[in-house]
């Protein structure tokens, strides 16, 4: 059975060689063909990110007994297979079997098994052409396989979208060229697509390719309400259509068609003591896209543990290092496969529109996680989506999931955490930031009713209007310098004498405003990645979204930090008598926001 294909660099998806191969010497390669020539002596290797195979949890995971490397080639080659395994001190090779092959000017398919006594780590090989000129046509890992250890597996694939229609668009004819229109592509039987429309802004006939896309319009109640309305319509439908599986994915991504049916086949393979796993698929960056940015997550009460981010996964080293398993407690939304069982009227996530839905189901369901190099999605950084709104979904949200799973986040430790977020803030002169942190606060704090009763399309655009507006520049009273905004971003942190100075006058705060010559830089800050340094006896600021290229301006107010700093007071004195009660609440009421009728209610449907 076919494992996965040999990917290869491709225009629109993602053109990073190194995380497909590695070359040496004179080799013809260009994004618009769909094989690659190699003259004499010339070599690839295949030890990469997508092409390597993960052999180590093949064998842990599945069924699969022997895996063997096929190529379909023209010329004479020679094949070195290897396993590699990342050690404290490096990197090590064991070299399985080398072999010369085929014929010069022929056209032939060539199999090589995988013998060793070891499976840790992962499976490569290189390829050494030793014809004039040769032709790797394509290639792929088979898994020898009992038919009878074949599961039938039918993947939902669950996609909730608010105004992406450029990247819905594109995903979903992606895999209809790749898998749906193709009888012949192990995935067109197997896969179904439903799409919730929270904003109802999709062109239907842009998506509505075949009768296995399914579109849903829906109120706009965030990922939790978009993913929840497609889960309850996968319900209504499992046994007609023998849905097995469950794939949530998000609206704002890029991915390759062959991480569904890498996803397929591991599912199709399960051993039966992981039949209930879920398959996750790492995050990378969409702008650096050789960056990973996580590989499976620990909420950890809220004190998130992304693993392995920031590995370059252009180097050997690290796609190695992701081969090593860590405690998983979720696998974040952008994608996850989980068995349809697990969705059930009484086991629906939780309606927390945004920020921690995935987390919580994943605390609640979550058994085993299965991790694999070339499962991914390449999508937008956080940091360079900026939005106030978020401020007051972090503890409100951070608390239930806390409170629901009794992970014991104490009174002292959470007002802690809020103090120096809403005093963060207040030192940049985000007031309204400081504001909608407190405001989640007090929401949690009135209670699960509160929450059944709440409006969440309504209650978002509230929130949403309480917080800063992305604006033009051109719109704004401070005028942005990006000299300014790059000394901003590089500004030294000044000598502890100079901090300690800075702490006892509340980033001075206390103290009066710097005078600023007519020919010196106004103040620029970044918006995610600013310092206390920035804004220090600053009057006014301009705050900088670098990736939307707009910004909006805060200003300087005592009255408004004594205001904040006086409800951050009472806040503290409500969570004394409060807190514990608020959470017992969520806790022993969970399952009636888990409930078929609260979200059918809820949705509107």
């Amino acid at each position: 059975m076919k494992l996965q294909s040999l990917l290869f660099p491709q225009t629109g998806i993602c053109t990073e060689e190194k995380m497909y191969f590695r070359r040496q010497g004179t080799i013809d390669f260009t994004w618009d063909k769909d094989y690659t020539t190699m003259f004499r002596n010339s070599m690839i290797a295949f030890d990469t990110y997508f092409n390597g195979c993960s052999a180590e949890k093949w064998f842990k995971y599945t069924k699969v007994k022997k895996i063997s490397i096929t190529l379909h080639v023209k010329g004479m080659f020679r094949i070195t297979l290897m396993r590699k395994e990342k050690m404290l001190d490096g990197i090590t090779t064991k070299f399985l079997h080398e072999e010369t092959f085929g014929n010069e000017g022929v056209e032939g398919v060539y199999s090589f098994p995988f013998e060793s006594e070891s499976n840790s780590g992962m499976f490569c090989f290189q390829l050494l052409c030793l014809s004039e000129v040769g032709t790797l046509f394509d290639g792929r890992y088979d898994g020898e396989v009992a038919p009878e250890d074949i599961r039938k597996v039918k993947i939902a694939l669950d996609i909730c979208t608010f105004k992406r229609e450029v990247f819905v668009t594109k995903n979903v004819r992606e895999l209809y060229d790749c898998f749906l229109s193709k009888p012949d592509s192990g995935m067109s039987d197997n896969l179904e697509i439903f799409i919730s429309d929270n904003a109802k802004t999709l062109n239907q006939d842009d998506i509505l390719l075949c009768d296995k896309i399914h579109i849903f319009l829906n109120k706009n109640t965030g990922g939790a309400g978009g993913f929840t309305r497609g889960m309850i319509e996968i319900m209504k439908c499992r046994e007609e259509h023998n849905i097995t599986h469950v794939l949530v994915m998000d609206d704002d991504v890029i991915i390759n068609p062959d991480s569904i049916y890498r996803t397929f086949v591991i599912l199709s393979l399960l051993k039966d003591e992981y039949k209930d796993a879920f398959v996750g698929g790492a995050m990378l960056r969409l702008d650096k896209q050789f960056i990973q940015t996580e590989n499976g997550a620990r909420w950890n009460k809220g004190y998130l543990i992304s693993h392995k981010s920031g590995l370059n996964l252009n180097d050997v080293d690290a796609c190695l290092y992701n081969e090593f398993e860590e405690k998983t407690e979720f696998n974040a939304w952008w994608y996850c496969a989980f068995p349809s069982h697990i969705i059930s009227e009484s086991n629906l996530p939780l309606p927390i529109f945004i920020r921690g839905d995935d987390v919580e189901y994943g605390l609640r369901n979550l058994k085993n996680l299965i991790l694999m190099n070339g499962i991914c999605v390449w999508h937008e950084p956080f940091e360079n989506k900026y939005s106030s709104s978020m401020y007051y979904y972090i503890f409100r949200n951070r608390l239930i999931d806390n409170s629901i799973h009794n992970l014991k986040y104490k009174r002292k430790m959470f007002i802690k955490d809020l103090k120096e977020q809403v005093k963060r803030e207040i030192v940049y002169y985000r007031y309204k930031n400081a504001e909608l942190l407190m405001d989640g606060v007090n929401d949690f704090y009135n209670g699960i009713d509160w929450l059944m009763a709440q409006d969440g399309e309504g209650l978002h655009k509230s929130v949403m209007g309480r917080g800063y507006k992305l604006q033009d520049i051109n719109e704004l009273s401070v005028p942005f310098s990006y000299p300014a905004y790059e000394q901003a971003c590089r500004m030294p942190e000044p000598k502890r004498r100079t901090r300690a100075w800075r702490k006892f006058t509340a980033n001075g705060i206390m103290l009066p405003c710097k005078k600023i010559a007519a020919n010196e830089m106004p103040v620029v800050a970044p918006t995610f990645t600013a310092r206390p340094v920035n804004f220090y006896r600053v009057h006014r600021a301009l705050n900088y979204d670098y990736c939307s290229r707009k910004a909006f301006v805060t200003e300087k107010s005592i009255k408004e930090t004594l205001r904040l700093l006086y409800k951050l007071w009472k806040i503290d004195l409500k969570s004394r008598w409060k807190y514990r009660k608020t959470v017992r609440s969520y806790y022993n009421r969970q399952n009636e926001l888990m409930d078929i009728k609260f979200w059918n209610k809820y949705l509107g449907i």
